[in-house]
C-alpha cells in the first residue's frame, strides 16, 4: 500500500491518491500526509496541496486533508482553519469525524485562538458544525489545564439546544464524561445553572449528562438535579431522566434502587419511575 501511495504522490496524481485511499485505514492517511508535506518544497505548496485535496470528490483525498491540517496550521492559522471548516461538513461521516477529530488536536496546542473561532462557528446554523465543535470540546477537556474548564463550559453551552441527534448525542457526552471527569466542580456547577432552564433540549441534555460512569461516581448530587427534572411533564425531557437513572441504577443500584422506590409512591414520578425501573 505504502509503495502505492509513494508512487501516486511522486506522479502528482491527487486522484488516483484519492481512489487509492477511500476506505483505507487511518494510518495510510497519516502516511500519505506526511509523505506530501515531506514532499512538498514550502509549506505554501503544502497548503495548497491540503486545499486541492479537500476539494477532491474522493473521500481518501479529503481524509490525507484531515491530516495536513495540523502541520501547516502553524504556518498558515486562517487558512487552515477554513479548510478545516469545510471538512467538518463532509458529506462522508468518516471525514467529519476526522476533521472533528482534528479540531480538538487544534484546540489543545492553541487554546485561545482555536476556540475563538470555534465560538463563531456556534451559529453558523450548520448541524455538522455543531457537532464538530461538541467532539473538539471533549478531546480538550484535560485535568492538567483547569484553566480551560469554563471556556469550554462556555463553549458548549452554546449549542446546548440543539436537538440533532448528530449533535446532542456527542454533546451530551462530552459533557458528562470528558468535562465532568476532567473538571468536576466546575462542570457540575454548570449543569446546576442549566437545570433551571425551561427549554427542553437543554435539560435533556443535563439528565443524559448524568447517565454517565462519571456521573454515576456522584451519583447522590446527581440525583439531587434529576430528581427536580423527574417533575417535567414532557415526555422529551422525563423520559430522558428515566434513561439517567437506570443507566445510574445498573451502577450504583444500592442508592438508585430506593429513590426509584420512593418515585412509585410519587403519582407525579411514578411513570419515571416505572420506565426506569424496567431496565434495572
Amino acid at each position: 500500500m505504502r509503495e502505492l501511495i509513494d508512487r501516486a504522490i511522486e506522479q502528482g496524481k491527487s486522484e488516483a491518491l484519492g481512489r487509492l485511499l477511500d476506505g483505507a485505514h487511518t494510518e495510510d492517511h497519516r502516511y500519505a500526509a506526511r509523505r506530501i508535506i515531506k514532499t512538498g518544497s514550502s509549506m505554501t505548496e503544502t497548503l495548497a496541496a491540503a486545499e486541492s485535496l479537500a476539494d477532491r470528490p474522493e473521500a481518501g483525498a479529503r481524509h490525507v486533508a484531515c491530516q495536513i491540517v495540523p502541520e501547516v496550521y502553524p504556518r498558515s492559522k486562517k487558512r487552515a482553519l477554513a479548510i478545516l471548516r469545510r471538512l467538518v461538513s463532509d458529506d462522508e461521516g468518516a471525514v467529519r469525524d476526522a476533521a472533528a477529530e482534528v479540531c480538538g488536536r487544534l484546540l489543545r496546542t492553541d487554546f485561545t485562538p482555536v476556540l475563538n473561532r470555534l465560538r463563531s462557528w456556534c451559529d453558523e446554523g450548520s448541524q455538522n458544525v455543531r457537532r464538530a465543535i461538541a467532539i473538539a470540546a471533549g478531546r480538550a477537556a484535560l485535568p492538567e489545564h483547569p484553566e480551560w474548564g469554563e471556556p469550554l463550559l462556555k463553549l458548549v453551552e452554546g449549542i446546548l439546544d440543539d436537538r440533532d441527534k448528530a449533535v446532542r448525542r456527542p454533546l451530551a457526552a462530552t459533557i458528562g464524561g470528558s468535562l465532568l471527569s476532567a473538571y468536576p466542580v466546575i462542570t457540575f456547577e454548570y449543569i446546576v445553572k442549566w437545570s433551571t432552564s425551561n427549554d427542553a433540549q437543554v435539560l435533556w441534555n443535563v439528565a443524559m449528562a448524568l447517565s454517565t460512569p462519571t456521573a454515576a461516581g456522584m451519583v447522590k448530587k446527581a440525583l439531587i438535579v434529576l430528581r427536580k427534572l423527574s417533575l417535567d411533564e414532557r415526555r422529551y425531557v422525563w423520559r430522558a431522566v428515566a434513561s439517567a437513572m437506570w443507566k445510574l441504577g445498573r451502577r450504583r443500584p444500592e442508592i438508585v434502587r430506593p429513590e426509584l422506590a420512593r418515585w412509585l409512591e410519587d403519582e407525579r414520578r411514578v411513570e419515571v419511575a416505572r420506565e426506569a425501573l424496567k431496565h434495572i
